[in-house]
């Protein structure tokens, strides 16, 4: 009986945390460059032996949640005429100066600062091919970002955004709901393929997500009335057989 609700409790854990990942979905499904997480979950046994193991000995089958896994598909491109709004339709990711150091981001909604940075909406500075924050002179006039990142204005080139690629995005550790640090050194992409003008908004699926969570919020609830049905049966057990013991 101890193991029936052990095992339940560990369906309950796998189910709560699912339930944590698809509410974050949810909550960032307006924001740009959100990329929508998954639970992994897997189940492992535990081969019982010894005198407490019924003859043959037994199984008890555990769920346990792994971690998640990113969805690294695109999500749709948004025109919106602003000059400093920029897209990845071909993957990738620019940098931002933060002061924990550089991190790595999709979301392409930029501003331009009182002292001529471009930097996001934290005020972390979107980085060049050089790795330095990219400055815009006074009186400039028009920006015009180019495709392979090159930043001119009436004056002429004054930098290049850095675009760059991880060998596997799985291994990106999320800071936030946008900003990404990567244990491996990112690579320069050779063709960025920048959109300016556009950004690219989350590529979660809210009519699924809510689904998603309907669902597991369900078998979270089915798993608890379990628990407690379970445990009433348990103290029942205890109750005859003490009962039986005193008579």
């Amino acid at each position: 009986m101890q193991n029936t609700s052990t095992i339940i409790l560990s369906r309950m854990l796998t189910a709560s945390r699912d339930v944590d990942v698809i509410a974050n979905n949810i909550a960032n499904a307006s924001t740009p460059g959100y990329q929508s997480l998954h639970l992994a979950s897997t189940s492992w046994l535990d081969h019982m032996r010894g005198v407490t193991a019924p003859p043959g000995g037994s199984t008890q089958a555990y769920t346990q949640a792994n971690g998640t896994w990113r969805d690294a598909q695109p999500g749709t491109i948004r025109n919106t005429g602003n000059p400093l709004d920029l897209a990845l339709p071909a993957g990738g990711y620019f940098t931002v100066q933060t002061p924990n150091g550089p991190r790595l981001t999709r979301d392409g909604q930029f501003n331009l600062m009182p002292d001529g940075t471009i930097a996001n909406a934290d005020g972390y500075s979107l980085l060049s091919t050089n790795g330095q924050p990219i400055t815009v002179p006074p009186q400039s006039g028009a920006l015009t970002i180019a495709a392979d990142g090159t930043v001119s204005t009436q004056q002429g080139i004054i930098g290049q955004v850095g675009v760059v690629t991880v060998a596997n995005p799985q291994t990106l550790t999320a800071q936030g709901a946008n900003l990404f640090q990567t244990t491996t050194p990112p690579i320069p992409s050779p063709n960025p393929q920048i959109v300016q003008g556009a950004i690219e908004e989350s590529n979660v699926q809210p009519v699924t997500e809510i689904t998603n969570m309907i669902q597991a919020s369900r078998n979270y609830e089915m798993l608890a009335q379990f628990l407690t049905s379970e445990k009433s049966r348990s103290q029942t057990a205890i109750s005859q057989i003490l009962g039986g013991t005193t008579s």
